[in-house]
């Protein structure tokens, strides 16, 4: 008994990191696609750029650790690398054609790929009870992004790029969960930038215009590396240990709102009084779908 007490304790310690890493997660990427238009920069050099130093980064903590990408690990982590790199691609250059608010309302549309694909291939189960605090987690970011000013630079073409960078994603959690196994958050991410860095640099090479870079975007490509390279997505990768797939992303349904904030402080978009209510709607109802699903799981 003390044995299975103790396996019990562990496995609720690391739900409860699970979920502080799936909320940093939220936190970290709702800032991506504001950080992308204030670097002023076009959208796949952002994307180059910042692959190269998150590559460095995350190789340098595995070095650290006195370790080193295998060729193993490479042919582990081949196919989400790619799905990662050309995931990125597409979202900064649709960030850069389109409103923050339109780019985030797409990106919110993940849950309804990523958890049927969760339940068929990994056997994720969901409290059905938690889909009601979902559904109105995403009614609230609906809210708030419906009610968003018409200002910004919304195009076709920027919301198909959103669309694919959708498909992308969900790519790229699915096969992350698939093939990651046993690496570890180091390991894994050392492997896969430098795979999407490869992925990516004939689109941006084939561009032609690496150094067009800003001032200010190499400031907003380094907070880039950081925030989303480094700490969300080494983040999601942790969180996968003892969180669904599924439930990571219906947890990201928080991000659009999350968004309109910071485009309201740092891009200067307004916010009107329907999508304050919708955000109180999105928190509370991310909140009790977390708590649900944590008690079902105890």
């Amino acid at each position: 008994m003390t044995a299975v007490a103790t396996q019990t304790r562990v496995e609720l310690q690391d739900r409860r990191l699970g979920w502080a890493a799936v909320c940093a997660v939220v936190l970290c990427f709702s800032l991506g696609s504001t950080l992308v238009k204030r670097a002023n920069t076009p959208g796949i050099t952002v994307a180059f750029w910042r692959m190269v130093t998150t590559s460095l980064v995350w190789n340098a903590l595995l070095a650290l650790q006195r370790k080193r990408v295998r060729v193993a690990d490479i042919k582990q982590a081949l196919i989400p690398g790619i799905f990662f790199g050309i995931n990125i691609v597409t979202f900064y250059n649709g960030a850069t054609h389109n409103t923050v608010a339109n780019a985030e309302l797409i990106g919110s549309l993940s849950p309804f790929i990523v958890v049927p694909i969760g339940a068929r291939m990994f056997g994720e189960r969901l409290n059905p009870r938690a889909l009601f605090f979902a559904l109105m987690a995403f009614g609230g970011v609906t809210l708030v992004l419906l009610s968003a000013p018409t200002k910004g630079d919304a195009s076709t073409f920027g919301n198909i790029l959103g669309l694919a960078s959708l498909v992308l994603w969900a790519g790229y959690i699915v096969t992350t969960r698939r093939f990651r196994q046993r690496m570890t958050v180091t390991t894994f991410m050392a492997t896969i930038t430098p795979i999407a860095l490869v992925t990516i640099s004939p689109l941006a090479i084939n561009q032609g215009n690496l150094d067009d870079v800003t001032n200010n975007g190499w400031l907003y490509i380094g907070l880039l590396t950081f925030v989303t390279g480094v700490g969300a997505h080494g983040l999601m990768v942790f969180a996968q240990k003892s969180i669904a797939i599924g439930t990571i992303g219906i947890a990201q349904v928080a991000q659009p709102a999350l968004a309109a904030c910071w485009s309201f402080v740092l891009v200067g978009e307004s916010l009107h009084g329907l999508q304050v209510v919708g955000m109180v709607m999105v928190l509370v109802g991310i909140l009790s779908f977390i708590l649900v699903n944590q008690r079902a799981a105890g």
